[in-house]
């Protein structure tokens, strides 16, 4: 079983950061500081609170994400964080789908074919992991997909989930 989750103190800065009014927000850190984890953590939120939401956590190589998110990542938060909420990973087309029916999908940018079905679909948020390795026109491209309208329930209110695009990046050499 999994230590309970608990955040540092940069984290829960970070944290702050990312229930803001911001719609990009960068995360930069040195390697194992918990970047992956919160922001993944922050899209599994979104997609828990929005029944029927779509999000993406994408990096430049497929086999990358599928790895690194797909099978550490993902299972980890889910278990750690959310351990209440059911949830189903589709490893053929790498598609997490919890009971309210919204999706994380995981994707690379490196492969045309799989590019084109990854940004066929709208999201609510969108996560670049490792922007460093994302090409500038790659992230454009990413960018014009973050626009799927989602309403959720709010204390008998239904309000609109803010579309959010979050980087991580570890600090460039100094040299």
């Amino acid at each position: 079983m999994s230590a309970p989750f608990a955040l540092t103190e940069k984290q829960r800065e970070a944290n702050a950061l990312l229930q803001s009014s911001a719609k990009h927000i960068l995360l930069e850190g040195g390697s194992r500081s918990g970047k992956t984890l919160l922001l993944t953590r922050a899209v599994c939120a979104r997609a828990i609170k929005a029944p029927k939401s779509r999000h993406a956590i994408l990096r430049f190589h497929f086999k990358d994400c599928k790895e690194s998110i797909g099978m550490d990542t993902l299972p980890n938060v889910m278990s750690r964080c959310f351990p209440q909420v059911p949830y189903s990973l589709n490893k053929q087309d790498w598609i997490a789908t919890l009971p309210n029916k919204s999706e994380i999908w995981l994707g690379g940018l490196d492969d045309k074919d799989r590019t084109e079905k990854v940004l066929g679909k709208e999201y609510a948020t969108i996560y670049l992991n490792e922007i460093s390795q994302i090409s500038y026109s790659a992230r454009n491209l990413a960018r014009t997909r973050l626009a799927q309208n989602v309403t959720y329930a709010h204390n008998d209110e239904i309000r609109q989930l803010a579309l959010k695009m979050y980087y991580d990046c570890n600090p460039p050499s100094k040299s």
